[in-house]
């Protein structure tokens, strides 16, 4: 929207931004979000860009309208008193950025290793092209064709989301619809296909009124989302990955004290750190993130430790009602009993602190963007057990309260075995030898550890082993 203020500005036309933002452009295709109603930089800004098309090729030329240039005045960081110019061209038929001197790569490539190909740099240039489009609107966009190709890309990440689990997309099915919605609401005739600069002042159906230009400000906001997920996947290259599962790096191999350490806290932790790991490695994958993944597992997460709230809750005024039995209470403090049912408190209290700290922990960086969460991961997996590390730390809630449910069962059987008559003893022995039975049975299916499965095979080993060839020789 162009904006007449009584403040002069000179050549330069100030526009506002459909989310607010005051930036201003002139007739030779040129835009900046610095302050053009000062003379002073009015004149600093034209010696800049007056230096910048001195050293453009022939063979490009800004007055064409295929190539826009966008720059900016900030003060120099060394000395406050010098401005320095800051700036890139936007190149629109080949939508890439590109500048006239030496600039580092790393801030565009956003840390991911392995970029050595021009046509994988493109879409880390193309990301940058449509974050540009998003907060300037270019005005020899093409509208009506971008919205095009913006609905083809969201259609097929629609089909890949129904069809598999291992989709790539940035986006999950309920936001890929919305996104379908609103390109629907969008006109389709007319609007799009005049100049931008005979719409400003010109809306039919309120006259007088600005009418702004959403239509491709919408959809490369959108589109930069895209191309970022093609350039964090290699798009285009052979070792491109497909799927979400996929990673494209060699992974660094961990020292024996390390691995002999992360098996014996998974062990004392009752595997937690391992299931843990596992949904970690599918969010995670060669340290960037799937947005609709990373949603989902925050979600899995405080679920789970509602859920550990809830029974630690329970078993605290259960271990304080037993501690109140009066044949508990009488023994002295030293007890079997006493000494357990005090352990499994401290575990059930530990579990229900560490839960609730964890899930107030996940509501404050769970619903960040997913660059935040890559930031996030990036500092807390830093150590050298990685990945492990966080997911330990996920996996004590729920450690703890087994071991405080563990340490209870001790106190309450240690109660039951020592003081009850040879019938109790016996009817009470067999009900839970049962239920230890089933209960490790049940453990071990989940585990994939099938005990009949494996005394089976082991029979039949024994058996073509020794007696087949005594009927043999019979």
């Amino acid at each position: 929207m162009t904006v007449q203020s009584p403040q002069d500005s000179g050549n330069w036309s100030a526009r506002v931004h459909p989310e607010g933002a005051l930036y201003f452009h002139d007739t030779r295709g040129i835009y900046t979000d610095t302050s053009m109603r000062d003379k002073k930089r009015r004149v600093g800004m034209d010696v800049c860009i007056n230096e910048l098309l001195a050293l453009m090729p022939c063979g490009l030329q800004l007055y064409s309208g295929d190539i826009e240039l966008v720059v900016e005045l900030i003060r120099s960081r060394r000395d406050m008193g010098s401005l320095v110019c800051r700036y890139y061209f936007v190149d629109h038929p080949n939508r890439l950025l590109f500048w006239l001197h030496d600039l580092p790569t790393e801030r565009i490539f956003d840390g991911v290793q392995g970029v050595e190909k021009w046509s994988h740099i493109k879409y880390a240039i193309e990301h940058q092209y449509w974050q540009v489009c998003h907060c300037l609107y270019p005005s020899k966009l093409p509208s009506t064709q971008l919205l095009k190709e913006l609905k083809e890309v969201i259609v097929h990440a629609s089909a890949e989301i129904i069809t598999t689990d291992l989709s790539l997309s940035p986006f999950d099915s309920d936001e890929l619809s919305k996104i379908l919605d609103l390109i629907d609401r969008l006109p389709t005739k007319g609007l799009f296909m005049v100049p931008k600069s005979s719409l400003i002042y010109n809306n039919r159906r309120h006259p007088g009124r600005p009418l702004y230009m959403r239509d491709d400000c919408f959809a490369a906001r959108f589109m930069r989302y895209f191309s970022r997920a093609q350039f964090f996947n290699f798009c285009g290259l052979p070792e491109a990955r497909l799927n979400a599962d996929q990673s494209l790096f060699v992974k660094e191999k961990k020292t024996k004290f390390v691995v002999a350490l992360s098996w014996a806290i998974n062990v004392a932790l009752f595997d937690a750190p391992r299931s843990h790991m596992e949904e970690l490695r599918r969010v995670w994958v060669d340290q960037s993130i799937n947005s609709p993944r990373w949603k989902n597992f925050n979600s899995k997460l405080s679920s789970e430790w509602s859920g550990i709230t809830m029974y630690s809750t329970v078993m605290v005024a259960v271990d304080v009602s037993f501690l109140a039995v009066p044949s508990v209470n009488l023994q002295n403090a030293g007890s079997v009993t006493v000494i357990s049912t005090y352990i499994s408190l401290f575990y059930i209290v530990g579990s229900l602190v560490v839960s609730l700290f964890l899930t107030r922990q996940n509501r404050t960086y769970g619903q960040e963007s997913a660059d935040t969460a890559v930031i996030f991961l990036t500092r807390v997996t830093g150590s050298v057990f990685g990945t492990e590390a966080l997911a330990t730390v996920h996996g004590l809630p729920y450690a703890m309260l087994l071991w405080g449910m563990v340490y209870f069962m001790i106190a309450f059987s240690y109660q039951v075995f020592t003081s009850a008559p040879m019938i109790t003893l016996a009817t009470t022995g067999s009900a839970c030898g049962i239920v230890a039975l089933f209960t490790l049975w049940l453990v071990g299916a989940a585990r994939n550890v099938h005990v009949l499965i494996w005394l089976q095979e082991q029979l039949k080993v024994f058996r073509d082993k020794y007696w087949i060839p005594f009927r043999t020789r019979c």
